[in-house]
């Protein structure tokens, strides 16, 4: 339960709740279980802070430092986040549904299994951040920075990932099914066993990723860089691959069935034990080096 001296002292107003944290440095803010539905909290300092359980539908928390603060279990479904620092927070279990998140700082950030389904994460620092398990369907990611984040078993279904950085992130078993990923930088990324059926990956940078065990029916990845990649056991019927970098790439046991590779590079690629039937291998670099015909 939240402190009351603490709870009545927030709703007299952030300035003066910004005042009392300057005043009392070493004193952790309880607010944890408290209503504070509809609250403006725009700019507030409550880093730190216990706001466990604590209910903040549709509150204002725009630029707010949130810095180190736990928040397990809190519903912020429709909360005003924009541009607010969450860095080092723990929002394990909270419910962020519709949240309006652009321009926050989430960098080491625990978000595992939280809710931020159709929520505004576009330009959001995610770096180093554990959205393990996290619903992020339909969310919008457009440019946002998820460098080593941890997205295993996510759902990031029909998410836009346009410009996302998403160097060395672990997207291993996540549900990237008919997300959008235009232009995002996949290098060194982990997709073993990743759904990205239908996914966009025009012109994305996935070189020295790893997708074993990945499914990518009916993806489109025109111009794509996959170079050095390893695409062994990848499910790639229908694709359309169509100018792609797969230099060097790993591709035994990959299934090319139908797939458009016409223009595509496959010098010093790894065909062992490749499906290519009814694939178009018009003006392919082979990996000997030849062209295909």
């Amino acid at each position: 339960m939240a402190n009351e001296e603490h709870l009545s002292l927030l709703k007299q107003g952030v300035n003066s709740w910004n005042q009392w944290r300057e005043d009392t440095p070493t004193v952790i803010p309880d607010i944890s279980g408290a209503n504070l539905n509809q609250m403006n909290l725009s700019e507030a300092n409550l880093s730190g802070a216990d706001l466990q359980r604590v209910i903040l539908h549709g509150a204002n928390l725009t630029a707010a430092n949130l810095h180190n603060a736990t928040l397990v279990n809190a519903d912020m479904s429709g909360v005003e986040l924009n541009a607010a620092d969450l860095s080092n927070a723990n929002l394990s279990s909270a419910n962020l549904f519709g949240a309006y998140l652009s321009g926050a700082n989430l960098s080491g950030a625990d978000l595992s299994d939280v809710q931020l389904n159709r929520s505004d994460l576009s330009g959001v620092n995610l770096s180093g951040a554990n959205l393990s398990h996290v619903n992020l369907l339909g969310a919008d990611l457009s440019g946002a920075n998820l460098t080593s984040t941890v997205l295993s078993h996510a759902d990031l279904s029909r998410a836009e990932l346009s410009r996302a950085e998403l160097k060395q992130a672990n997207l291993s078993q996540a549900n990237l099914s008919e997300a959008r990923l235009m232009g995002a930088n996949l290098t060194e990324a982990t997709l073993n066993e990743a759904n990205l059926s239908r996914a966009r990956l025009n012109r994305a940078d996935l070189s020295d990723a790893t997708l074993v065990g990945a499914t990518l029916v009916g993806a489109t990845l025109v111009g794509t860089k996959l170079n050095r990649a390893k695409l062994s056991n990848v499910d790639l019927t229908g694709t359309n691959l169509s100018g792609a970098n797969l230099s060097s790439a790993v591709l035994s046991d990959a299934n090319f069935q139908d797939a458009n590779l016409s223009g595509a590079n496959l010098k010093d690629a790894h065909l062992e034990n490749t499906t290519l039937e009814g694939a178009d291998l018009s003006q392919v670099t082979m990996p000997d080096g030849s062209v295909h015909e």
